[in-house]
């Protein structure tokens, strides 16, 4: 009969090899993982709403542009008087949208917002946000140098993730979306507005004043 030895040392030895491997890839991954966090780049709400009140929360507003140049091409190619009608009456409905939703928002951000300063941009130069152009509440053109100095948050006009409901979405400078327990998607629908059907105020008015409320409460709770 072989000596046991010749079984359990071969197996010894290859345990060993196991364990070695084993460590150099706990170690190798040890190495990896903080830079795998910093890769995730993760938002802490706390901070947030505490860099949103010393810094500048820009509105990116739809413009329709592309629903727009679509219809004005089709207008001034049409031959049929009653295609045409069609058409620039689509046009018309769609810049009056277009319009009322630009007005009502700067006045809803004029008088029911006060936690933090206020710019906005127009979704088609939102494609490079260091070369957009900037405007505050009145208009006027902002430098990009100027807004950089403080922190910047932007709110789209876009839909939630989970129930693809209508609302204003809050992301930071890098655009990435903060999460609960910050205050985020503000959304149109149910009890608030059957609320509004009945009393004088504009959706907008009420969204907004909403959102300046949430966030004042939220940084009151994390002080």
């Amino acid at each position: 009969m072989k000596d046991i030895r010749c079984y359990v040392n071969p197996l010894i030895t290859r345990l060993q090899g196991y364990k070695t491997i084993m460590l150099i890839a706990i170690c190798t991954l040890s190495a990896l993982h903080p830079v795998l966090l910093s890769g995730q780049a993760m938002v802490d709400p706390a901070n947030a709403i505490k860099e949103l009140k010393e810094g500048y929360l820009i509105i990116r507003f739809p413009t329709y542009k592309s629903k727009v140049d679509t219809l004005h091409a089709m207008a001034s190619r049409a031959t049929d008087p009653k295609n045409k009608a069609r058409i620039d009456k689509e046009l018309q409905q769609t810049i009056e949208e277009r319009d009322t939703l630009f007005a009502d928002y700067i006045e809803a951000f004029k008088t029911r917002y006060s936690f933090s300063k206020v710019a906005y941009i127009f979704d088609y130069d939102a494609h490079d946000l260091n070369t957009a152009h900037y405007y505050n509440l009145e208009g006027e053109s902002i430098a990009v140098a100027d807004l950089s100095e403080g922190p910047l948050f932007y709110v789209f006009f876009e839909r939630t993730e989970e129930d693809a409901l209508d609302a204003l979405v809050v992301y930071n400078r890098n655009m990435k979306k903060v999460p609960k327990p910050f205050p985020n998607d503000f959304m149109r629908g149910g009890i608030n507005i059957l609320f509004l059907k009945i009393s004088d105020k504009k959706f907008p008015s009420w969204r907004v004043g909403k959102m300046n409320k949430r966030f004042n409460d939220f940084y009151i709770a994390v002080q």
